[in-house]
């Protein structure tokens, strides 16, 4: 129903080059070449600055890129949704997360939707606190399990995980029998330490300017993984809420001794879905189960806090 120019221009735009996308699409460059160029006489404008290394859009091919992929883009919908109504539901759902919640929720999730509907893909980010802005400035992702520090205007939450940034340590570490520590406390033995701490790094500063303490990182990284091995290894305190460490806080291999500074109280992670394509059969479905599986986790994390 749609023209297949619509799917050229967008594979050359993705590509940069006629001949990269004519090889993605299995046909003649030529044939692309053609139907580009017919567009071109059609509209009356070029669409491509054609260099010697590839293609590059204009102004106007950037205008009409967002027409052709929108209207593709709808089309898919639509296609998904008739398969829907006989039961047999389409789709790739593309998720946002924050790593603690690729430990059990986003997976369970995934594997429960996966059992009942065989059609439906899944492209899962697990993407730094940074890319989360433009991820979702740009409406890319279809759902989001991401902290709530802002409201996002395209996006709806519609259920929220409150939780706290805690201490996370090995139950025989020195500050393991304290009930509430402060980072100033912490900061007298090694830490592993996120890339990118988010809240910590404004708290920190400026609890650290009073107390004159400063954190010795042991390990820097931006993998949950790491850091996992890293805190049960004895290497040093992390900073974390409990929701990627509920397993091993819940066997004792672990623990989370809660942080006193006021800042770091509360914290709420949302499940973000966009608002137009929250009905869309695919991404319903998924958001259904990652609504359960959040509840699931809230109640395993109410069920470890110190009493």
């Amino acid at each position: 129903m749609h023209a297949v120019v619509l799917r050229y221009l967008d594979s050359v735009a993705r590509l940069g080059s006629i001949r990269r996308a004519a090889a993605a699409l299995n046909v003649a460059s030529s044939a692309v070449n053609r139907q580009i160029l017919k567009l071109e006489g059609e509209i009356g404008v070029a669409l491509f600055e054609r260099r010697g290394n590839g293609v590059r859009l204009t102004a106007a091919g950037e205008h009409l890129l967002r027409h052709a992929r929108h209207t593709l883009s709808e089309w898919q919908r639509t296609c998904n949704d008739i398969a829907a109504l006989k039961g047999d539901i389409h789709g790739e759902v593309r998720v946002v997360t924050i790593p603690s919640l690729l430990v059990r929720v986003v997976p369970r999730a995934i594997e429960a939707v996966a059992a009942q509907h065989p059609h439906i893909s899944f492209r899962v980010i697990d993407a730094d606190p940074a890319e989360h802005v433009e991820e979702m400035r740009a409406g890319r992702p279809d759902i989001a399990l991401l902290f709530i520090d802002k409201r996002q205007r395209s996006y709806e939450v519609i259920a929220r995980l409150r939780t706290a940034l805690g201490a996370i340590m090995r139950p025989d570490h020195p500050l393991a029998s304290t009930g509430t520590l402060t980072l100033t406390q912490c900061a007298d033995y090694p830490v592993v330490m996120l890339n990118d701490p988010w809240l910590l790094d404004a708290v920190s500063e400026s609890e650290f300017v009073h107390s004159g303490a400063q954190f010795a990182a042991r390990i820097l990284s931006n993998s949950l993984t790491v850091m996992k091995a890293a805190i049960a290894s004895g290497l040093g305190i992390g900073f974390f809420t409990p929701t990627g460490f509920v397993d091993e806080i819940q066997r004792g291999e672990l623990i989370c001794v809660p942080l006193a500074e006021p800042g770091l109280a509360s914290s709420e992670i949302g499940l973000f879905v966009h608002r137009s394509r929250a009905t869309a059969p695919h991404v319903h479905v998924l958001a259904t189960e990652l609504v359960r599986h959040l509840d699931d986790l809230m109640q395993d994390i109410r069920a470890i806090e110190p009493r």
